[in-house]
């Protein structure tokens, strides 16, 4: 990775977290709070600065996910740009497919919608985690109108080809939660029709820095239902009564007032990603955390590894070792200086492209010996 980009970054080499939480970089920070110093210093209207920060974030973003600008809009988390999808489905009868094993984000805002009349929602159970054409297809009716999936799901590092999954949806609206993999692979809307992402995690750019990037038929099948007075025309004409016309663009699906700090931040670190280039980024994190699964598989863990290729995984490694439970072993890590997760009893270690090499030698060196007093 070149200087520019790792320069961005501080914090301790031995944090193994990102994706649960990716400290955030220097641009990012350095962005939200120079806006914020601008509004402070009282000198012009806040709205004369809202507007054009907000338009030009929008524009960065757009660039970043493959689409003209009309078709993004900001979100304070994953969450929240679901529930707007969701709940535009409303009223419009058939079902949604979705994994079973979906992070809790991309699963309630689904059940929330049905128990107020939305489609139907089919939980799709996937033993092996190994979402694909072939999984969900069977689901997949005339009925449809959407299907949800996560281009990195949260507890295997298991990439699903977007392609294949609009393949099989047929003509139904596709989503891609991209979460775990916005700022670590390569990505954007592409064949999906609804890409949204917090920027929390591998993009580093704090929290409430969600981007979500639109085509053109969200605008012709959804109602912008959970929206106000931003996602409308002339929303500053006040004299005249609600409700408005809603928005020809992606911010149609805001609830209030854009999500400027969020909007300018994610637009940061999707520069920084620019600086170290995303091909080099993936290739750093595939490189360490395909270390992690040597050492995992070099300690006879049991690994959830779905993947069959590179192009299959990204940077999560999740394994457990017999004899040594996972609460023990990451409490005991992290007094050694290594930040990692458990989750229902694995241990799931993410490291990202600035974690140096010679950390992933350390790590294993503590988690051996781990093993060995076990």
């Amino acid at each position: 990775m070149n200087r520019e980009y790792l320069d961005e970054f501080e914090g301790r080499d031995g944090y193994l977290n990102y994706a649960s939480v990716g400290p955030p970089s220097r641009s990012a920070r350095d962005a939200a709070g120079a806006l914020l110093d601008e509004v402070a210093l009282g000198e012009r209207a806040a709205t004369q600065i809202i507007g054009p920060a907000y338009q030009k974030a929008r524009g960065e973003i757009a660039d970043a996910l493959g689409v003209e600008t009309g078709f993004v809009t900001s979100v304070p988390s994953t969450s929240a740009g679901i529930m707007q999808i969701a709940f535009g489905l409303v009223g419009s009868g058939g079902n949604v497919v979705v994994p079973a094993h979906e992070f809790p984000a991309n699963r309630y805002p689904w059940l929330r919608a049905e128990s107020v009349g939305g489609p139907e929602v089919r939980a799709v159970e996937i033993p092996d985690r190994r979402v694909t054409r072939e999984t969900l297809s069977d689901a997949v009716d005339d009925e449809t109108r959407l299907v949800a999936v996560s281009l990195v799901d949260y507890m295997t590092g298991f990439r699903v080809d977007v392609d294949s999954i609009a393949e099989a949806a047929g003509d139904a609206l596709v989503l891609v939660d991209g979460i775990q993999g916005l700022g670590a692979v390569e990505t954007g809307l592409g064949s999906a029709d609804v890409f949204v992402a917090g920027g929390q995690k591998w993009l580093r750019a704090g929290f409430s820095a969600g981007v979500m990037a639109v085509s053109p038929r969200v605008f012709d099948r959804l109602e912008p239902t959970l929206t106000g007075w931003w996602s409308v025309e002339d929303g500053y004409a006040f004299e005249v009564p609600p409700p408005h016309p809603a928005l020809a663009t992606a911010d149609r699906f805001l609830e209030g007032s854009p999500n400027l700090l969020g909007a300018v931040a994610a637009a940061a670190a999707l520069d920084v990603v620019d600086v170290g280039g995303i091909a080099n980024i993936e290739a750093a994190v595939l490189e360490r955390s395909g270390a992690v699964l040597d050492l995992a598989r070099s300690l006879d863990a049991e690994v959830i590894a779905p993947w069959r290729s590179d192009g299959e995984r990204a940077g999560i490694v999740t394994f457990r070792i017999p004899g040594l439970p996972a609460s023990d072993a990451v409490a005991s890590l992290a007094t050694a200086g290594f930040v990692v997760s458990e989750r229902n009893g694995w241990i799931r270690v993410s490291p990202h492209a600035t974690t140096p090499m010679r950390v992933i030698e350390e790590f294993g060196a503590t988690l051996r010996d781990q093993v060995r007093k076990a």
